[in-house]
Protein backbone atom coordinates (compact mmCIF):
# COMPACT_ATOMS: atom_id res chain seq x y z
CA UNK A 1 0.00 0.00 0.00
CA UNK A 2 0.92 3.63 -0.87
CA UNK A 3 1.70 6.36 2.30
CA UNK A 4 -1.63 7.95 0.81
CA UNK A 5 -3.47 4.62 1.28
CA UNK A 6 -1.93 3.37 4.82
CA UNK A 7 -2.91 6.95 6.28
CA UNK A 8 -6.48 7.46 5.01
CA UNK A 9 -6.90 4.21 6.33
CA UNK A 10 -5.65 4.62 9.84
CA UNK A 11 -8.08 7.81 10.11
CA UNK A 12 -11.01 6.69 8.32
CA UNK A 13 -11.10 3.80 11.25
CA UNK A 14 -10.71 6.42 14.00
CA UNK A 15 -7.57 5.01 15.11
CA UNK A 16 -5.70 8.68 15.30
CA UNK A 17 -6.37 12.27 14.41
CA UNK A 18 -4.54 13.47 10.88
CA UNK A 19 -1.31 14.17 12.01
CA UNK A 20 -1.02 10.83 13.73
CA UNK A 21 -2.77 8.96 10.35
CA UNK A 22 -0.33 10.15 8.05
CA UNK A 23 2.46 9.68 10.64
CA UNK A 24 1.58 5.80 11.20
CA UNK A 25 1.02 5.44 7.02
CA UNK A 26 4.50 6.78 6.25
CA UNK A 27 5.83 4.34 8.75
CA UNK A 28 4.14 1.43 7.95
CA UNK A 29 5.23 2.43 3.88
CA UNK A 30 8.64 3.00 4.75
CA UNK A 31 8.87 -0.61 6.48
CA UNK A 32 8.23 -0.03 10.49
CA UNK A 33 6.39 -2.49 12.20
CA UNK A 34 3.07 -1.92 13.64
CA UNK A 35 4.56 -1.09 17.12
CA UNK A 36 6.87 1.08 15.69
CA UNK A 37 4.49 3.12 13.64
CA UNK A 38 2.32 3.46 16.63
CA UNK A 39 5.06 4.87 18.18
CA UNK A 40 5.68 7.22 16.01
CA UNK A 41 2.27 8.20 15.22
CA UNK A 42 1.65 9.14 18.93
CA UNK A 43 4.54 12.09 18.90
CA UNK A 44 1.87 13.55 16.65
CA UNK A 45 -1.18 13.21 19.42
CA UNK A 46 -0.92 17.03 20.05
CA UNK A 47 -1.00 18.18 16.42
CA UNK A 48 -4.28 17.08 14.96
CA UNK A 49 -7.76 18.82 15.10
CA UNK A 50 -6.58 22.25 14.58
CA UNK A 51 -3.94 22.80 17.19
CA UNK A 52 -0.18 22.11 15.01
CA UNK A 53 2.01 25.03 14.80
CA UNK A 54 0.90 27.81 13.32
CA UNK A 55 -2.48 26.28 12.96
CA UNK A 56 -1.33 24.30 9.87
CA UNK A 57 -3.11 21.48 8.96
CA UNK A 58 -1.80 18.29 11.18
CA UNK A 59 -1.58 15.91 8.38
CA UNK A 60 0.08 18.60 6.20
CA UNK A 61 2.33 19.60 9.75
CA UNK A 62 2.95 15.47 10.38
CA UNK A 63 4.38 15.36 6.20
CA UNK A 64 6.98 17.99 6.62
CA UNK A 65 8.13 17.08 9.82
CA UNK A 66 8.69 13.53 8.53
CA UNK A 67 10.73 14.77 5.70
CA UNK A 68 11.77 18.26 6.62
CA UNK A 69 14.47 18.25 3.95
CA UNK A 70 11.71 17.78 1.44
CA UNK A 71 8.84 20.14 3.26
CA UNK A 72 9.12 23.06 0.39
CA UNK A 73 7.95 20.29 -2.58
CA UNK A 74 5.51 18.68 0.09
CA UNK A 75 3.89 21.59 0.58
CA UNK A 76 3.42 22.98 -2.70
CA UNK A 77 1.60 19.61 -3.59
CA UNK A 78 -0.78 19.81 -0.95
CA UNK A 79 -1.32 23.13 -2.23
CA UNK A 80 -2.23 22.02 -5.57
CA UNK A 81 -5.13 19.94 -3.91
CA UNK A 82 -6.22 22.28 -1.11
CA UNK A 83 -7.24 24.68 -3.26
CA UNK A 84 -3.42 26.88 -1.73
CA UNK A 85 -5.22 26.69 1.50
CA UNK A 86 -2.72 25.01 4.58
CA UNK A 87 -5.15 26.03 7.82
CA UNK A 88 -6.84 23.75 9.33
CA UNK A 89 -9.22 26.82 10.16
CA UNK A 90 -9.58 27.88 6.29
CA UNK A 91 -9.73 24.27 5.45
CA UNK A 92 -12.35 22.77 7.74
CA UNK A 93 -15.17 25.49 8.08
CA UNK A 94 -14.96 26.62 4.31
CA UNK A 95 -15.53 22.78 3.70
CA UNK A 96 -12.20 23.29 1.11
CA UNK A 97 -12.11 19.21 2.06
CA UNK A 98 -13.02 16.43 4.37
CA UNK A 99 -9.89 15.78 6.95
CA UNK A 100 -9.84 12.22 5.13
CA UNK A 101 -9.15 14.14 2.07
CA UNK A 102 -6.06 16.06 3.86
CA UNK A 103 -4.72 12.84 5.37
CA UNK A 104 -4.39 10.96 1.81
CA UNK A 105 -3.20 14.41 0.20
CA UNK A 106 -0.23 14.66 2.56
CA UNK A 107 -0.07 10.71 1.65
CA UNK A 108 0.38 11.60 -1.82
CA UNK A 109 2.85 14.38 -1.17
CA UNK A 110 5.00 11.96 0.33
CA UNK A 111 4.28 9.40 -2.26
CA UNK A 112 5.16 11.74 -4.81
CA UNK A 113 8.92 11.99 -3.25
CA UNK A 114 9.28 8.38 -4.11
CA UNK A 115 10.88 7.25 -0.62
Amino acid sequence: MTIADESKKFHAENRGNCAMSVAYGYAIATGKSEAEALEIADKFKNAGRGIAPGGVCGALYAAKELVPEKADAIEETFRRGSQNYTKCAEIRPNKILPCNRCVELAGEALDLLNL
